[in-house]
């Protein structure tokens, strides 16, 4: 009889664990889960940085559409790749802070990559002569 009340104690104290468990992991996580917020914010930096990189590469298709069209003279296609070359290394410089890019670093590379798209606008259209291919 002696062994049967130890192996029920046994088996009570087993079930009781097995339903603890859950429920201590659930807190153990919930603990955990404020950290979750700032990985979201470098979700958002991330967001921003590749919105960055999707412009600049968008502006690199337009400026080599403009040189094979002849719409864009040598020196104007090499002063303009040259300055988009200057915007894209700002925006690795700012990357590389560890920390992403921020909102007034954001608002430079806006206004940057703003101007270069009104430059390279007027460019294709100031019907200057061919690209000499």
């Amino acid at each position: 009889m002696t062994k049967l009340k130890t192996i029920a104690a046994a088996a009570v104290a087993i079930a009781g664990l097995t339903a603890i468990t859950p429920a201590f992991a659930a807190g153990q996580y919930d603990r955990y889960d404020r950290y979750d917020r700032y990985d979201r914010r470098e979700d958002v930096r991330d967001y921003r940085d590749n919105r960055v990189d999707a412009r600049i590469d968008r502006l690199e298709d337009r400026l080599d559409m403009g040189r094979r069209s002849g719409r864009l003279t040598r020196s104007e296609f090499g002063r303009l790749s040259s300055e988009l070359n200057g915007i894209e290394r700002l925006s690795y410089q700012y990357e590389r802070s560890g920390r992403g890019i921020d909102r007034q670093e954001m608002a430079n590379l806006s206004y940057r990559l703003d101007r270069f798209e009104q430059k390279l606008h007027w460019e294709r259209n100031d019907r200057d002569t061919a690209w000499r291919r």
